[in-house]
Formats: C-alpha cells, structure tokens, sequence
C-alpha cells in the first residue's frame, strides 16, 4: 500500500490529503442539514427539501465560475478566496438561529463549496497531465474516505451541538486551506512534476504546460463531445441520486428499517475504499480504455435498477448497491479524466467546472423527477424508467466517443501561460 501510495508525485498525494480532510469537514453537516432545518429551526421537510435543492443550484454556479476563475484569475487564489468563504459562512452558521439568515448562509456556502470543488481536479489535471484516470481517481477515492468519516464525526459533534458540526467543518477547512497555500505553491515553484512538464517561470506566478497525449479537436467538436459527455453523466447521476430520495422511502415501505438502509451506505463507502483492486481488475479484465469504462458503467447502473425490479428484500437491495457502486467507481472518475483529454491548455478550471456543475445538475433533478414518475407508476415504473435513463447514458458517451473519434487530429505544440 505505502508502495502505491508513493507511486503518486507528492503534489497529487498532497492534494489527496487535503482532499480527505475538506471532504471530511463537508460530510459533518451535510447528513445532519434536514434534521437541523427541520427539528432545530422548526421548518417542515418540504421546506428543507427545498433548500437543499436550492443549495445544489448554488453549487452548479459556484463550480462553473470556480472553474472560470481558475483559468483567468489565478488557481491558488480561487481555492483560497473559495476556502475561505466556505470557512467564514460555517462558522455563520453555527452562531445563526433566525432561518432566513440560515437560509441565505446555505446557499452562499453551496457557492463557495461549488468553486473549490472543481479546482481540486483541476489541479491533479494540471499538474499531472500524464497520470490520467490515476490522479482524478486518487482525489474520488480521498474525497469518499472524507465522506465516511466526516459522517461519523458528525453524529459524534451533534450530539453535543448543531453548532458544533459547523464549527467542526470550519476547522476542518482552515487545515486543509493551509495544505493549499502551503504545500502548492512549493510544488509549483520547484516544478515538482512526475514528467516534468509544469515549468515555472519567474516568481512561480505563470506556469507551461505540454500534453502531447491530448487529442487535437476543433471549436465545434470540444463542444459537441463536451455536451455529449455532460448529458451522459447527467443521466447517470439522476439514476444514482434515486439511492438518496425516493429509494429510501421505498425501502421504508417494505418494512426495510433505516439502520438497515444506512449499511447500504455504508457498504457503498467501504466498497469505493477497499475496492480498489477489485475495479483494477475490472478495467484491465474488460475496461482498457476510459470510454469502455464509461459504458461499462452506465450499464452497470442499468443492471442495478433491473435488480431491483425482481427483489422486495434487503438481500437484493444489497446486492444492487453493490452493483450500482461498481459503476459509480467506472464512471465518475472516468468522465472528468476524458473531458481533461480534449480540454484546451488553459481551460482545464471551466472544463472541470462544467463536469462538476453537471453532477451537481443530476442531483438536483433527480429527486424530482424520481418522485413525480413514483407517484404516477409506482415503483416498477421509476425502476423501468430508470434503467431506459441508465442506457441512454451509454448512448450520450458513445456519441461522444464517436465525435472524439472522427475530429481527432495530431496535437500542434502549444504553450500556455497562466496564473498560479
């Protein structure tokens, strides 16, 4: 393990660990934000439902200009400016009792969070353009170990307090905010690059960067594959978004308790974690190629709602989290690698930010569209419905393979200058 873990370069692996601990802070609040809106601030569910889907469209906005700004203001100080802010309005939060204040802090924090979130991937692009799948894969893998534990912490700390699970996240953010400012710009100035090919110039304010790997592809094409690419991760993150809304509230009705649906989730973190040598096997076994994990996976997200048709009992929940987990390990790293593949030097931040904002897209219809078709046919036809959604998935990643595919053309050299 220790092998593999210093295979990485150090600036991936620090970015890894800041990774776990902003995810770890993040994960505090976020299981508890219903209860707190509802039980603590008196509001009903429906309320709180509302404000989560309004945060998630703070995220969508925060992570298309965090990636804009990456790419034209400077990228330690749109992860710094993005840090900060998330740090101040937790601790807002902490101290607030009036709802509207809570409510305006929440979707400002949704920002915030929404333009640290693609900047991270961003910088494993930039400063590892030849890790590929590896260095987005390593952050993916970080930010769910975060996620498992910052659940823990956070029943932990609202046991004593609400207050504290914020303050909590706050605390967390300040470390992994001076991991940034620390440890970053040391491996920018020092060109600590596993191929060598971030060369700092000057104060290490400006950076080049080559990738000869990257396909060539015209205005119109990187748009079209782009769109393409996003459609289907939009799919596939309404189908995934199911597990956290409309399935539970079927698991509930079939008598399935919750601590029994929470060890899907649990299964779920530990999977992505200690699964690693499992999926490695699976792409070199039957996924060589990041479009052959794309569509590996979205069927796989297919099969699990198929699953589901035929099963009632827990046992066959289990085994279609299992499935669906297998896909989400193909998928999600995968897309934000390919749209790195065919991004312009110097738009890597927009380019990761749009991936991330569509995820945050999913998220945000899923839920609805998974209660509006529950309610019109029953649970048969939001599984049905959703496995057709998982396969027009594979339809949007293979189209975008094609246009890939067929604009491809040898990459002329390019330098790029930018702000660090």
């Amino acid at each position: 393990m220790e092998k593999k873990w210093r295979a990485y370069p150090g600036s991936i692996r620090l970015l890894a660990i800041a990774a776990v601990i902003s995810s770890t802070g993040m994960a505090c609040i976020w299981p508890l934000v219903t209860i707190y809106i509802s039980d603590h601030l008196g509001k009903s569910l429906t309320v709180a439902g509302l404000m989560l889907m309004l945060n998630q469209g703070a995220f969508l906005g925060g992570s298309v200009l965090g990636g804009l700004l990456f790419d034209r203001w400077g990228k330690i100080r749109t992860l710094v400016i993005a840090s900060i802010g998330v740090i101040l309005i937790s601790i807002g939060l902490a101290v607030t009792e009036n709802f509207t204040a809570y409510a305006v802090l929440l979707l400002l924090h949704g920002l915030f969070y929404g333009m640290s979130s693609p900047v991270i991937n961003a910088f494993a692009v930039v400063l590892w353009p030849q890790g590929g799948r590896k260095g987005i894969n390593m952050i993916y893998v970080a930010q769910n170990a975060g996620v498992a534990a910052g659940a823990a912490l956070g029943g932990v700390l609202a046991s004593v307090s609400f207050s504290w699970t914020f303050l909590g996240n706050s605390m967390l953010q300040v470390i992994a905010l001076l991991l940034f400012t620390i440890g970053l710009p040391r491996y920018i100035r020092q060109g600590a690059v596993n191929t060598g090919q971030m060369a700092v110039q000057g104060q290490g304010e400006s950076a080049e960067q080559t990738d000869i790997d990257r396909p060539f592809l015209s205005r119109k094409a990187i748009w079209g594959a782009l769109l393409l690419l996003c459609a289907g991760l939009l799919m596939s993150w309404i189908v995934y978004s199911q597990w956290t809304t409309v399935l539970s509230s079927y698991m509930q009705s079939l008598g399935i308790s919750l601590n029994q649906y929470s060890l899907l989730w649990t299964l779920n973190g530990a999977l992505i974690l200690l699964g690693q040598p499992l999926i490695s096997w699976v792409i070199r076994r039957f996924a060589r190629t990041l479009i052959a994990q794309m569509l590996l996976g979205s069927y796989i997200f297919a099969l699990s709602m198929l699953i589901l048709t035929q099963t009632t009992v827990y046992a066959g929940f289990f085994l279609a989290m299992f499935v669906m987990t297998l896909g989400e390990m193909l998928v999600w790293p995968a897309v934000p690698t390919v749209a790195a593949q065919f991004t312009p030097p110097g738009k890597e931040g927009f380019i990761q930010g749009l991936v991330t904002g569509t995820s945050s897209a999913g998220r945000m219809l899923g839920p609805l569209c998974g209660a509006m078709v529950f309610q019109a046919y029953s649970a048969s036809g939001l599984l049905y419905t959703m496995t057709m959604l998982a396969l027009m998935s594979v339809g949007f990643f293979a189209l975008h393979h094609r246009i890939v595919k067929r604009s491809s053309k040898p990459q002329p050299p390019v330098t790029v200058v930018g702000k660090m």
